[in-house]
């Protein structure tokens, strides 16, 4: 079947590679979407030193369930919508025996440490995959991103008394900014883009400022209540 590959700092081409054989414990997923990461176009500019070349790119996905494996639970089913966690997690180091498997040291993500999801298909464990029959293809594949910033919010506590600068509205940003508009905290969203501080006014921000046309909070003496 056909990939997508960074051979070399600059590099992209397509690739041939064989089809993932999927055990019991597996789901395949047909592709569907995928986005680019900052890393992704990091490892494209040879600015990722967790990659080796050549590398498939690819963590945030969507997809369609094709087939399982006979272990796998009936919560997941053929023709379901899903998106994967591209973590991988040994359950035995420190950062996992504290609950941090994100941070495990034998971590191996999807499109840096092994070939992510830049193909047609891709097998993945199934406890990694989940499905939603809520959100279209189009919103699975930013669940990935934007929990990382909603999970950043909840850990930094942030409660209806704070404040919260946001720097960049992207998926991440939004991701945060949600979080802190559900525990009612002031948002103020920065970005160059009219488009995205749109978005981010809907999404609860209070205030939404163009940083190229205006002045950036902390710049002079205007307050923020």
């Amino acid at each position: 079947m056909q990939a997508y590959a960074i051979k070399d700092k600059g590099i992209i081409s397509p690739v041939e590679i064989p089809e993932p054989v999927s055990g019991d414990n597996d789901v395949l997923i047909e592709v569907k979407y995928i986005g680019l990461c900052g890393s992704d176009i990091n490892a494209f500019r040879g600015l990722m030193p967790f990659v080796n070349f050549p590398r498939i790119p690819g963590h945030e996905i969507s997809g369609i369930i094709h087939s399982k494996g006979k272990s796998v639970s009936a919560a997941l089913n053929v023709g379901d919508r899903v998106t994967v966690s591209p973590y991988t997690q040994c359950g035995t180091c420190p950062s996992c025996r504290q609950g941090r498997f994100n941070c495990c040291q034998f971590n191996q993500t999807l499109g840096v440490q092994r070939d992510g999801a830049l193909t047609r298909y891709i097998a993945v464990p199934a406890e990694k995959v989940f499905t939603s029959s809520l959100l279209s293809l189009e919103e699975l594949v930013l669940v990935e991103p934007f929990s990382v910033g909603y999970h950043g919010a909840n850990r930094g506590q942030v409660c209806e008394t704070d404040t919260l600068l946001l720097l960049g509205c992207g998926t991440i940003g939004m991701g945060a900014l949600c979080a802190a508009v559900r525990k009612g905290a002031t948002v103020i969203a920065l970005d160059i883009d009219d488009k995205k501080l749109e978005m981010a006014s809907k999404f609860g921000a209070r205030y939404a400022i163009n940083s190229t046309r205006e002045k950036c909070p902390g710049s002079g003496n205007e307050t923020y209540p």
